[in-house]
């Protein structure tokens, strides 16, 4: 089986917003790893790429958001966007993030999420129909049932949720720096609809017991900042999971002896889970800019410049893993940094990480399963900070019902 990496491609300047890039960023990784771990690309933008690096960079107090706030709200210029996800967690740095993190934290804390997981495994065993023989791994099961969790923890109606994807799919795009008028006007449009729907939930939400009931009642917030922290739990808490089951799955269809492992060996499906981050992270960038000058590997980074840390390219890190282009259930000791680090570290990593165990015990259970279409037909969403296939059809041999774990 060909490494998803294959071999290095040079880079004389890196752009990640190149459609070959998008497709397949790995070989790039792969050059930037060995040859230029600091590398100065598009538009004089700074790409880090080695683990160390990388954590450091997103700890480092002289790399913050504002700049990058900044930079997006002219991008997408005055209107519903800039007003809203400016204020969400993404593009805040000290002290409003964590003031504003302080206020969903208790949420998403080990404890508060184990009631949920027999929510988790309800709606993974009432999307993973063994008996139906073919599924969309994205739209019949990850999206879904990505969307239905974030929407219990937040208190969303059940009837809107296919609404609150097409919003987001509509606003998803605004956040790549390379979006076109086309998307950004769609983008404005959906978020002034989301905004408008939000305003009229969150009257009387008070005491509901929710997380939504719990920002409205705690006060310190303003209703902007509410609104933008929902807003940003709605994306990342469903589009970053949906991306992620579909890589995962992927990784698995193109690895089958690791996926024979996991049928024997359903054990290891929490440590497979840690490699499917690390091999395919559905977040595969974070930027910042420099407050201050700052020295790395030899380069002088200038106050101003951006900086980006490519989590994507990190996670394949030869000075950290071992065959790092190797898929391997069997890894341990991972610690991917597809979730981030420090005071960046996602807030709802523990819950996506239950989502993705959960989904991949039931598909792991289905015989036989492979792609219908060759990996080289999917279709990879825009983005330079996601990455996701927009479909993913799979067959099995179908069962007269359901089997039990």
């Amino acid at each position: 089986m060909t490494q998803l990496a294959g071999h290095p491609i040079p880079v004389a300047c890196f752009d990640p917003s190149a459609p070959e890039v998008q497709r397949d960023p790995y070989p790039y990784y792969h050059w930037l790893l060995r040859n230029d771990p600091v590398h100065r690309g598009v538009n004089g933008i700074w790409f880090v790429s080695r683990y160390d690096d990388v954590r450091a960079v997103l700890a480092e107090d002289r790399l913050v958001r504002q700049g990058i706030r900044d930079f997006w709200s002219q991008l997408v210029g005055p209107g519903p966007l800039s007003g809203i996800l400016s204020r969400t967690l993404l593009f805040q740095d000290e002290p409003d993030h964590s003031r504003l993190r302080a206020l969903v934290m208790p949420a998403f804390a080990p404890r508060a999420l184990r009631s949920l997981v027999p929510e988790i495994d309800r709606l993974v065993d009432e999307l993973v129909d063994p008996s139906a023989g073919e599924l969309d791994v994205i739209n019949d099961v990850a999206y879904p049932l990505a969307l239905g969790v974030i929407s219990a923890v937040l208190g969303l109606p059940v009837k809107d949720r296919d609404l609150i994807r097409a919003w987001s799919l509509r606003i998803g795009p605004t956040l790549d720096l390379a979006a076109g008028p086309g998307e950004i006007a769609d983008g404005q449009a959906a978020m002034a609809e989301l905004t408008d729907y939000l305003t009229d939930l969150i009257q009387g939400r008070r005491g509901s017991g929710d997380l939504l009931g719990t920002l409205c009642a705690d006060g310190s917030a303003s209703r902007e900042e509410v609104i933008a922290m929902v807003v940003t739990l709605i994306f990342a808490g469903h589009e970053t999971v949906t991306n992620q089951i579909g890589n995962g799955v992927l990784a698995l269809a193109r690895h089958p002896a690791q996926l024979s492992l996991l049928r024997a060996l359903p054990d290891l499906i929490p440590d497979a889970v840690e490699e499917m981050l690390r091999f395919d992270s559905s977040v595969q960038s974070n930027s910042r800019q420099l407050v201050d000058d700052l020295e790395l590997r030899g380069r002088t980074l200038r106050r101003g410049e951006l900086v980006v840390a490519l989590m994507g390219a990190a996670n394949r890190d030869p000075e950290r893993f071992a065959d790092p282009d190797r898929f391997d259930v069997t890894r341990t000791g991972v610690h991917p940094l597809s979730f981030g680090s420090g005071m960046r570290h996602c807030v709802g990593a523990v819950l996506a990480r239950l989502e993705l165990a959960a989904v991949f015990r039931a598909l792991v259970r289905l015989p036989d399963w492979a792609l219908t279409k060759n990996p080289g037909e999917l279709q990879y969403q825009r983005s330079t900070m996601f990455r996701g296939v927009l479909t993913l059809p799979i067959a099995f041999t179908a069962q007269n019902s359901r089997s039990t774990p």
